[in-house]
């Protein structure tokens, strides 16, 4: 059997169990939120049945090994377009990290992303033909950004209010936790910031993840692909399970208290302090449709125009 034929048959499988598990066996008369956790449940397992044809591999990775001489800490993020081109509020998101951060913010872009990474032709070749959207190319480099040099990762759509805590920089890699509060809550870790030091082997052994998964597919299986498959290898891989256990676990939720909830109310510094106290970024959305409304005087104003 082709893998083309095997990836059809397995994708159908995925879709059988998540139509039946997420939602006829979903009973309407429950509660709504336990409706959907039934439905993320049902979700995150049909995913990783998926995944689980590339245990074998995934379980057999080590650490590839990386030159030791080191860099500068710096901050990277990525608009494809160049920062020129972005929206406001992605613009000032820029300006918070350039505002907060103690390192240097380098912003890539189409033109310079490649002038600091390296990856497999057949990875840039699927990306150029659309087979691995932008969202998933961006978590590709986003690892091997710190795999490359180390640092600190922010999406470009993260509003820096502090500096990163020293308790997380002084970690070899720290993800936050998946959190209970917003859609995606089945995805494991958020990936919108990563601290890692460079050559990190969680790292080296989750890119190698993204590498098999993306030579065999040419779609992603679920839009949480890039985060599902560190939870297999972390579930597979001993040496991964135990490096990731060392990380302190901590819920992303303190970084979305702002802007899916309270964008649009009304901006007073006591409520912007009081909503961003609880971490140093806020998630926020470009393509929020409340930023085509009129803004006057809200926290969304207010932000954009820092």
């Amino acid at each position: 059997m082709n893998d083309s034929l095997r990836s059809r048959i397995g994708r159908a499988g995925q879709q059988a169990y998540l139509i039946l598990f997420g939602h006829i066996l979903n009973a309407p008369w429950k509660p709504r939120e336990d409706r959907r956790k039934q439905r993320y449940t049902a979700t995150r397992k049909a995913a990783l049945w998926y995944l689980r044809r590339y245990a074998p591999q995934i379980s057999a990775l080590t650490p590839r090994q990386l030159d030791s001489k080191s860099e500068p800490e710096r901050a990277f993020t990525i608009w494809f377009q160049g920062e020129e081109q972005a929206p406001a509020l992605v613009k000032a998101c820029f300006r918070s990290m350039r505002r907060h951060l103690k390192q240097e913010l380098v912003v890539l872009d189409e033109k310079t992303l490649f002038d600091w990474i390296t990856l497999p032709d057949y990875i840039i070749e699927k990306w150029k033909a659309g087979k691995i959207p932008h969202t998933q190319f961006s978590d590709i480099c986003r690892i091997q950004l710190l795999y490359e040099h180390g640092g600190l990762w922010f999406d470009a759509t993260d509003f820096v209010t502090a500096p990163v805590p020293q308790y997380i920089m002084d970690e070899d890699i720290f993800l936050f936790m998946a959190g209970k509060k917003i859609r995606g809550s089945y995805a494991f870790i958020q990936s919108c910031f990563i601290r890692a030091r460079k050559g990190n082997p969680i790292l080296s052994m989750w890119q190698s993840a993204n590498f098999i998964y993306w030579k065999h597919e040419n779609s992603k299986i679920n839009y949480f692909v890039h985060h599902l498959l560190l939870l297999l290898t972390t579930q597979v891989n001993p040496t991964a399970a135990k490096l990731f256990e060392n990380m302190p676990h901590i819920d992303q939720d303190p970084t979305h208290a702002l802007w899916g909830e309270h964008c649009a109310d009304p901006y007073t510094p006591e409520t912007f302090e009081a909503l961003t106290e609880g971490s140093f970024f806020q998630k926020t959305n470009y393509k929020d449709k409340r930023l085509n409304a009129p803004m006057h005087g809200t926290i969304a104003e207010y932000m954009i125009n820092l």
